[in-house]
């Protein structure tokens, strides 16, 4: 039998545990309806006359789109640009490797944010050649590399500490002779060619470009219009000869390869992804409806509640099994303290689908098969800050997770039914087959052990999945590379 002893840390222990990001939760509290909270990203305009109709955003699922309401996430609200400085504000949220584009007449320049907080904001991001050159070498190899933006880690991009980001590793390189270099000097010439009154539907000058595989690394769609460059004859390589556009492929090419953006795996850590579906009608592990409602207060979908989730390291192996007690991941997982670690189900933040019901978190945690991780969790749906009473799945016991990427897919993916108390719950099992409890070997439907990540089938926790779930929403843990 399973006995639950989560390490309470409590929330002054919480606030103090560097990095756990409590103070981003406690600042929502008491804001004003007006002005909006947002997530402010702010930068120079680099061309005359800018606009703030020339501006958007985008990550890898398109351009973000005005918001609708004061709750909505993953949207633009509010865009300025005085004296050649712009500010856009986004739906409050966290962001990571997002663009901002500036659309000038026939030519589009975009710059990349890594990381972006909650009712935070990021300055410097400017919409220049040389932001330009790094967002077409990064949108280059991604895509050769069969990936996107929304799968880069952003302290792999940005560099950890041991290894130097790629970010960092271009910049070096724009004030080097080399590949990088002479990128540069074509884009910037090139960029002083473009037309900013041009009527043009689609941008002439640096489209996103795609690369093919290695190790050829074609480029297969050129950032550069053919038609632009034949109708105006430029000559942009400095040898008195107008030029198409295989002298900027075949050095935006050579660049790319010079960089791995998406990162190399993180020998350390894995992505711990749960995700819980809290849509009516949904079947517990005996096949029965399951009544999400039976014990929330109050009984109806409420505008100000959403879905959190809690956590704490589940340390009960006999002495000589060497498990992780550190104090520090229990603070990440939430210490046991309800209600104060957000889930999404607007698209962002490693969630699928906006609005289908089924909530998100991810976890970055250490990962050593040798070394148990166990974790005890359940869900909240009520508001930041409340107790648990009238808002938990259900009191007096927890869900139980051990953390084993079973299908090696670089990521531990657990997908849960809100209030299902026949699935992998520790104590008070309700499934027949567990005998009330429930141990971290045991597998009662049939699909590996309940305390594992599992095949599953949607909206149903009584029947296993034909093949594991690998998310395509973010991408796995990596680290710099050592370039």
């Amino acid at each position: 039998m399973v006995t639950r002893k989560p390490i309470l840390l409590g929330l002054v222990a919480l606030a103090a545990a560097g990095g756990c990001g409590l103070e981003n939760f406690l600042s929502n509290v008491g804001h004003a309806r007006y002005p909006r909270p947002a997530s402010v990203v702010r930068g120079a305009a680099t061309w005359t006359g800018a606009r703030a109709g020339q501006l958007s955003v985008s990550d890898s699922r398109g351009v973000f789109e005005p918001c609708k309401d004061f709750t909505d996430t993953r949207c633009v609200f509010a865009t300025k640009v005085e004296n050649g400085q712009y500010e856009i504000r986004l739906g409050s949220g966290k962001y990571s490797m997002i663009e901002v584009r500036g659309r000038v007449g026939d030519m589009e320049l975009r710059a990349i944010v890594p990381t972006l907080g909650e009712e935070s904001e990021v300055g410097g991001v400017d919409l220049d050649t040389a932001n330009m050159v790094e967002a077409l070498i990064v949108e280059a190899r991604l895509s050769s590399d069969a990936t996107n933006l929304g799968n880069v880690t952003p302290s792999a991009y940005l560099g950890d500490g041991v290894s130097t980001g790629t970010r960092t590793l271009i910049r070096q390189a724009l004030g080097q002779a080399g590949p990088t270099r002479d990128l540069l000097t074509l884009v910037e010439r090139l960029a002083a060619r473009a037309d900013p009154l041009s009527g043009a539907t689609d941008p002439f000058l640096f489209r996103t470009p795609v690369l093919g595989p290695p190790p050829g690394y074609a480029v297969t769609t050129s950032a550069l219009d053919l038609g632009w460059l034949q109708r105006n004859q430029i000559d942009y390589t400095g040898d008195g000869v107008a030029d198409g556009v295989a002298p900027f492929d075949t050095l935006l090419s050579q660049a790319a390869q010079l960089y791995r953006p998406a990162g190399c795996p993180d020998p350390s850590h894995i992505r711990l992804v749960f995700s819980v579906d809290f849509n009516d009608g949904c079947l517990d592990g005996t096949g029965n409806r399951v009544d999400r409602w039976k014990w929330l207060s109050p009984k109806t979908v409420q505008a100000d509640h959403r879905m959190y989730f809690v956590g704490w390291l589940y340390t009960n192996d006999p002495p000589g099994v060497s498990e992780v007690t550190d104090p520090a991941v229990n603070a990440v997982l939430g210490a046991g303290v309800p209600n104060t670690i957000p889930m999404y189900d607007d698209g962002t933040n490693g969630d699928e689908t906006a609005g289908d019901g089924i909530w998100t978190v991810v976890f970055d945690v250490p990962y050593d098969p040798a070394v148990k991780l166990r974790v005890g969790y359940k869900y909240t749906w009520g508001t930041l800050g409340h107790i648990w009473t009238g808002t938990e799945e259900w009191p007096g016991n927890a869900r139980i997770l051990e953390v084993v990427d079973v299908n090696g897919d670089a990521f531990v993916y657990r997908r849960d039914v809100f209030g299902d108390e026949a699935t992998n719950k520790d104590r008070a099992n309700q499934h027949p087959a567990s005998g009330g409890s429930l141990t971290w070997e045991e597998g009662i439907h049939g699909c590996g052990p309940e305390s594992r990540e599992q095949p599953f089938t949607l909206h149903d926790a009584s029947r296993c999945g034909t093949s594991f779930f690998t998310p395509q929403a973010i991408g796995p843990l990596t680290v710099a590379c050592t370039q």
